[in-house]
Formats: structure tokens, C-alpha cells, sequence
């Protein structure tokens, strides 16, 4: 990693094809959906679904490095959780549809409480990634953490216009997260050693994906890249 001629708070961050301009004083790290019904053993996706939470449970301790190197910087760190209201009334026909043929319901009665259901145990973030009282929580109905959230907003007023990508899964919200975000004119940077999917090659394909089109997408790097600043 290089410091630019521009000023101290701009950093060149090597990745797998060109190098990101990373602006420090412009940046926020979006942690996406740590919540227990994903990434707890005993939440939906592990003990109902039985799905193997292996690497998302081994991503963790990068991420939570991630996490404290961004506080020691001073960047905007904001956590976004996957919910709905209890009525189901901001669910779409579409997703309901989709989520339905997956064999997971939206709203579906699990050990901690109804998926993806705001107020339930399973919709919190998990121990390991408590966020501080200045830290921002948002709860999101879709797979995009901007379809009906105010966080466009809430990151031009905070002057951001560089996201650092982390969280699960990599193929869903992670990656239509980053692509929805670059589209609005932000600067994406994927950490890949930081998101997780429930299979390997669901997390390559994604990671392919921001790769493609030789940079056209985005970029794509792993942590120890910034943790050495």
C-alpha cells in the first residue's frame, strides 16, 4: 500500500487487479447482516437448515480485526441486519415467492424465534460483533442494503464516498449490496477474507463476479492490505 501525492488521508490499497483509491476521511466500513439467524450455530440457517456455517464461522476474527482497525481510524462503521416487520407487510410477492421455493419462509418459527422477523433473537448481530453507541444498526428489507433504507442519505450526509465491503452472504447481499452501491457512484472495495457464504464456491462466484470484465466491476482485496496501515 502507497500513500498518494495527494494528501495523507489518501491511500493506494494493493488488490487482485488495480490499485483503490481509498480516501480514509471518506470512508465507511459496512458490516452486512453478522446477525445470529446466519452466522449463530444455534441460529435458522445453521440449526434449522443444518447448513454448514463453517467459513462464516472462521471469517469472524478477521472481520472483528477489520472492524478494529476502522474505529482506530475514525471511519463510519454501520451494520445492516436482514428483517421484516412482524406483519410480513414489507415483504414483496416476489421475495415472499423466492424465499418459499428456498424452503425458508420468511417469518418461519426457528429456536431463536421467526426468521428474519425484526425483534427476534434471531434477527440481532451476533455476540462477537457488538456495535458501539456510535456505530449505526439499520434493518433492511431487501437483499440490497439500500432498497428501502435511508443509507444513501445517511452517507452523503456523512460526505462518504468509499465503502469497504464485509459481511454474508457473498453471492447475496454482500455482492448485490456493492453492486447497487457502485451503480449510486461510490468507490467499492470488496474484503474478501471478511465475507463468507454457506458453500466455497457461492463465495468464489461472487468474488469472480466483482473481478470480471478486467476491473469494469470492482475491486477486490483481503484485509491484511489495510490492517498494516
Amino acid at each position: 500500500m502507497t500513500i498518494s501525492n495527494q494528501e495523507s488521508s489518501h491511500i493506494l490499497v494493493p488488490t487482485y487487479k488495480y490499485p483503490f483509491p481509498l480516501d480514509l476521511k471518506r470512508a465507511a466500513l459496512l458490516v452486512i447482516d453478522m446477525q445470529n439467524a446466519f452466522c449463530n450455530l444455534e441460529g435458522f440457517c445453521g440449526n434449522e437448515l443444518g447448513a454448514d456455517l463453517s467459513a462464516v464461522r472462521v471469517m469472524i476474527p478477521s472481520l472483528q480485526r477489520m472492524v478494529a482497525w476502522a474505529r482506530e481510524h475514525g471511519l463510519l462503521i454501520i451494520y445492516t441486519r436482514e428483517s421484516h416487520l412482524p406483519d410480513l407487510s414489507d415483504v414483496t410477492p416476489s421475495k415472499k415467492e423466492r424465499y418459499i421455493n428456498a424452503g425458508y419462509p420468511i417469518g418461519s418459527l426457528g429456536k431463536m424465534g421467526r426468521f428474519l422477523i425484526q425483534g427476534e433473537p434471531g434477527t440481532q448481530l451476533i455476540e462477537e460483533l457488538q456495535p458501539l453507541d456510535t456505530e449505526l444498526q439499520i434493518d433492511k428489507p431487501a437483499q440490497s442494503i439500500f432498497v428501502s433504507t435511508n443509507l444513501e442519505t445517511l452517507l452523503r450526509q456523512h460526505n462518504v464516498t468509499h465503502l469497504l465491503f464485509t459481511g454474508v452472504t457473498t453471492e447475496c447481499c454482500v455482492l448485490g449490496s456493492y453492486r447497487h452501491a457502485s451503480d449510486l457512484g461510490f468507490y467499492c472495495l470488496l474484503l474478501e477474507d471478511c465475507c463468507a457464504a454457506l458453500t466455497p464456491w457461492e463465495h468464489q462466484a461472487a468474488i469472480d463476479v466483482v473481478l470480471g470484465e478486467n476491473g469494469a466491476i470492482g475491486w477486490v482485496t483481503s484485509s491484511d492490505k489495510l490492517l498494516t496501515l
